[in-house]
């Protein structure tokens, strides 16, 4: 499960490894799309940081096991015990995972595809981009359908279905909810997210394929904000998500239990949050930011946040958490030496 998820927000190339040319877009290695001077930024475009992906492999290392954790909270009475009962409230939490997978996604494409994308739009250049992402996501989440879909069908009862796909509600295992889930669909066509899919965080896959499938849209106003000073761009984060943080049940807005169709608002609001953070790392230059302040910068947010939720102690309040997920990617995209090195350890790849 860790490595699929990895898959899922993963670069769709490699990171780059040159210093870029100051006054050129910063790029990733893969080849432009679409083609022509359209795709390419004025020659007066001011020199940007250099925002790092392999700073963020740790990250999504601790995501996934967040939400790895927050799903086996039925083990809590097995030799895992002692772990959940040290990390309590922040496993409680760990639907927050998610929060920060879905930034992470909105700042990975900003980062590798704004400059490709943005400048004006091109059937071409979207329709590579989406063909990329599907070619990415599919064939991992297809093996994943048709394996459960021969074991559910074949070797379980209908309870048992309810059961092994981690939810409250059993999925839709006929003709139509099997085309729904091979076209990544299977969320879009529900309110809520329990038993959209055939396992239980499947329903991230169809929620980011519909953010991949707006991005080509959404780059055209982006790239109009990408000159934002940092700290507009950060203020900017948070207020996108705004909605989903103070939103719901036991928040500063209150409701009795989930408002239909906020999955839509939280991959919305979190996708664009992260597109926002990315440009804030971009221009950290304007600001004169130093580098070396960026690592402990991180640990800092990142030691909030887990006080915050210490504190908490279970969903709902915990929730507001989620308010500093765009500083803490962007302050990792930025950080560079040694805990750069210890970021990107090939032991958490």
């Amino acid at each position: 499960m860790v490595d699929w998820m990895f898959s899922v927000i993963a670069p769709p190339h490699r990171a780059p490894t040159a210093n870029p040319t100051a006054g050129k877009p910063v790029t990733d290695n893969a080849p432009p799309l679409g083609s022509g001077a359209e795709n390419r930024l004025p020659k007066s475009e001011p020199k940007q940081s250099r925002p790092d992906l392999a700073t963020l492999t740790a990250l999504r290392f601790v995501a996934a096991l967040w939400v790895v954790f927050f799903h086996l909270q039925a083990m809590q009475h097995t030799f895992l015990a002692p772990v959940y009962e040290l990390f309590r409230p922040i496993i409680a939490n760990g639907d927050l995972g998610v929060d920060v997978f879905f930034v992470l996604s909105g700042f990975i494409i900003t980062y590798a595809y704004l400059d490709r994308l943005g400048p004006r739009f091109l059937w071409r250049a979207s329709g590579d981009f989406v063909w990329a992402r599907f070619a990415r996501m599919w064939p991992a989440f297809a093996l994943v359908v048709g394996v459960l879909g021969l074991w559910f069908v074949y070797g379980t009862a209908q309870e048992s279905v309810r059961e092994w796909s981690l939810q409250t509600q059993a999925p839709d295992l006929s003709p139509w909810g099997l085309a729904k889930q091979l076209l990544m669909m299977h969320l879009w066509f529900q309110p809520g997210t329990d038993g959209a899919s055939w396992f239980g965080p499947g329903w991230t896959v169809s929620a980011e394929w519909l953010a991949y499938l707006a991005f080509p849209l959404l780059a055209l106003v982006l790239f109009r904000l990408r000159r934002l000073h940092p700290l507009a761009a950060l203020a900017g984060s948070v207020l996108v998500l705004l909605p989903t943080a103070i939103w719901g049940p036991d928040l500063p807005i209150a409701t009795d239990e989930d408002q239909p169709y906020q999955w839509l608002l939280r991959i919305a609001c979190c996708f664009i949050a992260g597109a926002f953070a990315c440009i804030a790392a971009r221009n950290a230059d304007r600001m004169k930011f130093n580098p070396a302040l960026a690592g402990p910068g991180a640990l800092l947010t990142g030691t909030v946040v887990v006080i915050f939720l210490a504190t908490a102690g279970k969903p709902g309040p915990g929730r507001l958490a989620v308010l500093a997920f765009p500083l803490l990617i962007a302050l990792l995209s930025l950080t560079r030496g040694r805990p750069r090195s210890a970021l990107s350890a090939p032991w958490v790849q």
